[in-house]
């Protein structure tokens, strides 16, 4: 295989020249420059792209880490920091780690090997403590409210936006209200049933773990959930779904009488959930995926809090206490 020394021989000039050409290097005298590509040419030498980045210390490729790619949460991210890495002409390294933790931890690899210059978090698994320790090897950025952190983060307070939905039922007179989520342990659902204990104690009504759903996160688990609350010897009459999708598919497996006694909030502000009239937690995603993306290059370590704003449409109903 040709390589670099080999071109130069051809075209009587130093590595150093061939190099200087191959990287658009102002200071070469043109006619050693028209030889040096007069024999790539001739000779179809491919440059190891691999060796230019590691000797220019970055490749314009930024990690992204993601569970899945068939959400529209995830896609309204991937969207918002691929529009922003345009701008800049940088390259999106998708890593669909499904929450598995070696998966995880190979992104962060990449980064310390230099094969990336730096990672966004979307959604994680692993401990913080693990992510920080690369945190030397290129700025990290995650969508995530961590205080006191060597990452930048971007986050809105999903404590917050679970108690306007809670408050939102209890003011159309519900009181038996379940709640569905994906991953129970995850940071992002802890703060949920936080706000859900802490709503149940204010307003005086019962807190009951079996009234909160687990692993729903896709249009189909919304047909499972309407399965799973028909099971139960107290259905409630409201449900806060934290997705959209599953919302969704929630909405279009019940019939039209189940319809006029179950109110759902979603989460997400999501185009089907406009198409349904679904109620819902709008979370401006594209612009928090920009923010991830401009995060990395900001000098200093930096903090984004975005709002997010309860959208008001039919799915949820007053009932009489």
């Amino acid at each position: 295989m040709t390589n670099l020394k080999e071109v130069a021989r051809k075209a009587g000039v130093s590595p150093s020249t061939v190099s200087r050409v191959i990287n658009n290097h102002p200071y070469v005298n043109e006619e050693k420059r028209n030889r040096v590509l007069q024999v790539i040419e001739e000779i179809n030498y491919i440059p190891n792209i691999n060796a230019i980045h590691l000797k220019k210390g970055k490749t314009n490729l930024i990690g992204v880490v993601i569970p899945f790619s068939n959400h529209p949460y995830f896609s309204q991210l991937i969207q918002g920091i691929s529009e922003e890495a345009i701008k800049l002409n940088k390259k999106i390294v998708l890593f669909q780690t499904s929450y598995d933790n070696d998966q995880e931890i190979d992104a962060l690899e990449m980064l310390k090997l230099k094969q990336l210059d730096a990672l966004i978090i979307c959604s994680r698994n692993i401990s913080l403590n693990i992510i920080e320790q690369y945190v030397e090897y290129g700025p990290i950025s995650i969508f995530e409210d961590i205080t006191h952190s060597k990452l930048r983060t971007t986050y809105i307070d999903h404590y917050k936006a679970f108690y306007t939905a809670l408050n939102h039922l209890y003011e159309h007179g519900h009181r038996n209200i379940s709640c569905a989520i994906n991953r129970k342990n995850s940071t992002s659902s802890l703060l949920r049933i936080a706000a859900y204990k802490d709503f149940c104690k204010e307003k005086s009504l019962t807190f009951n773990k079996k009234m909160i759903y687990e692993n729903y996160v896709l249009l189909e688990d919304g047909y499972i959930l309407a399965k799973d609350l028909n099971k139960s010897p107290t259905p409630p009459s409201a449900i806060i779904v934290s997705g959209d999708n599953t919302a969704a598919g929630l909405l279009l497996s019940i019939n039209n009488d189940a319809k006029e006694h179950l109110s759902i909030i979603g989460f997400e502000n999501h185009k089907i959930s406009e198409m349904l009239n679904l109620t819902t937690i709008e979370i401006p995603l594209i612009n928090i995926g920009k923010s991830l993306f401009n995060q990395l290059y900001d000098n200093n370590i930096t903090h984004h809090f975005f709002e997010t704003k309860l959208i008001k449409r039919n799915s949820v109903k007053n009932i009489n206490c």
